[in-house]
């Protein structure tokens, strides 16, 4: 009962984020298309405003001209005007200084005046005349200046005048109405997150576009140079060869694919079986069976890294029948390469399951580090690790081991190679097809054997295990890295 409702209680809770997980979407596309909405509803009236403010602009331009043309017309009338305002203001100062001038003659001289025939009587009679021309000059001017004043009164030029100053004020009134409203609608436009958004996208988009197609273009022109250009070279330098000397035929002769998924080893009084516990089917009760921690105590940590630790000792004073298999992949099959005395055969421990040696003497495996050869660079395997006979060295391979004799000179893919002889001529070639190579379907290089006599052996399906993550992949990828430069 507590388990049903446990389980009721945990598809009610997975339930339930889902239903918040609904929720929290169907807010934000409420809030994504209420801000879009808007959005396009600010960008319309700003469109529409600033319309409205170029047409009013145009206008207010066109007015400016129009006015300056009139305002030119009536200056020159209201200066004809002026002129004549001048003139009459001119002649009645003339006028009155006259009058003035005669009325202190008259005031001044009250008894000479009386002569006709004085000289006072003289100067009245001048002031007469003078005053009677200027009062008809003056006359004049004002009759002239009463025309022009009709006719600045009456002209359609000052009336058009005064009209399109009228306009023009109006006119900048509402273009600084307008172009306030276009100032806050753009405003209201370049705050929104939705144009903040846009516009952060549109400076860093150039960016990102040339990131992706140098992410794009950097590795296909790497396989490109490495392909075309080095792997010709490299192909052509001279080959790594370990050891020199001839040595002596291995067991067995046959070659192609001579491995099975069981195997049945007689196990002489002399000898010991150090066995990965995964590879062992059966043995007597009879046998002695003890753990050997590291197959080789010099190189320990080499053997922790192949998984040759914990292995299983087994002797036994008479001759033992042990059966091997592999217990937990299905696909791996078994071979036995016997080492004959002095030979020796350069194997990655990563094929090595298991060892069967005289018991008394220990695995014999040498280092041989190839630092200078560019060859071992290309391939990340600057370490060598040479076992040495007399031994028998049981190999796994996924799918099937082939071993094949170095005068054949085939190609094969490096991820496949386990072992070949030291004294074989070891070299890289550049693989077939350069689509294969780009598509990771084929590294850029095979491994290349040549030798009069030795052998050399591959697994037929090379297996990489699947990891959990990306993380995690990269991690492995560093690690087998690693182990390939120290010939693991």
């Amino acid at each position: 009962m507590a388990k049903l409702l446990f389980t009721i209680l945990r598809i009610l809770t997975e339930k339930l984020r889902w239903l918040v997980l609904i929720v929290i979407v169907l807010l934000a596309a409420s809030w994504l298309k209420h801000e879009w909405q808007q959005l396009e509803q600010a960008e319309q009236q700003y469109l529409q405003q600033r319309q409205t403010q170029i047409i009013l602009n145009k206008r207010y331009q066109e007015l400016q001209i129009a006015q300056q043309k009139t305002a030119q017309a009536t200056a020159k009338l209201e200066t004809q005007l002026a002129n004549r305002q001048t003139l009459v203001t001119r002649l009645e100062q003339e006028l009155s200084e006259l009058r003035q001038q005669r009325d202190d003659l008259w005031e001044e001289h009250w008894l000479s005046r009386k002569n006709p025939l004085s000289e006072t009587a003289q100067q009245l009679r001048e002031y007469k005349i003078k005053i009677a021309a200027l009062n008809a000059q003056l006359e004049t001017a004002k009759q002239a200046k009463q025309l022009w004043q009709n006719k600045v009164s009456n002209s359609a030029i000052i009336a058009e005048n005064k009209r399109l100053i009228e306009e023009l004020l109006q006119t900048k009134q509402a273009l600084n109405h307008i172009s306030n409203t276009v100032e806050h609608s753009q405003h209201l436009v370049n705050s929104s997150l939705l144009t903040q958004l846009k516009q952060a996208i549109s400076e860093i988009l150039p960016m990102a576009i040339g990131i992706l197609l140098a992410a794009i273009l950097t590795p296909i022109i790497i396989k490109i140079v490495l392909y075309f250009l080095v792997a010709p070279i490299v192909s052509r330098l001279k080959a790594v060869q370990i050891d020199a000397s001839i040595q002596e035929p291995y067991l067995p002769i046959a070659t192609g694919h001579i491995s099975q998924h069981a195997l049945t080893v007689e196990l002489l009084p002399h000898q010991e079986l150090l066995l990965h516990p995964d590879y062992l089917q059966s043995f007597s009760q009879r046998a002695e069976k003890t753990t050997q921690w590291f197959l080789n105590a010099s190189i320990p940590l080499t053997s922790w890294a192949a998984g040759l630790v914990t292995l299983v000792r087994i002797r036994s004073a008479e001759t033992e029948v042990v059966q091997l298999a592999s217990m937990y992949h299905p696909f791996e099959e078994l071979v036995i390469i016997s080492l004959p005395p002095n030979s020796r055969l350069v194997c990655k421990p990563r094929g090595l399951v298991g060892v069967i040696k005289d018991r008394n003497h220990p695995v014999v495996i040498s280092k041989h580090w190839r630092l200078f050869s560019l060859h071992s660079w290309l391939t990340l395997q600057l370490r060598y690790l040479i076992f040495h006979g007399e031994c028998q060295l049981i190999i796994k391979g996924s799918g099937g081991v082939v071993v094949e004799s170095a005068q054949q000179s085939r190609l094969i893919q490096q991820s496949a190679t386990l072992g070949f002889s030291s004294d074989l001529a070891y070299s890289n070639y550049r693989c077939e097809t350069f689509v294969s190579y780009y598509l990771g379907k084929d590294s850029l290089f095979n491994d290349r054997f040549q030798g009069k006599t030795g052998l050399y052996f591959y697994e037929q399906s090379p297996l990489h295990q699947p990891t959990q993550g990306k993380g995690s992949k990269r991690v492995e990828g560093i690690w087998d890295a690693l182990l390939k430069v120290f010939g693991i």
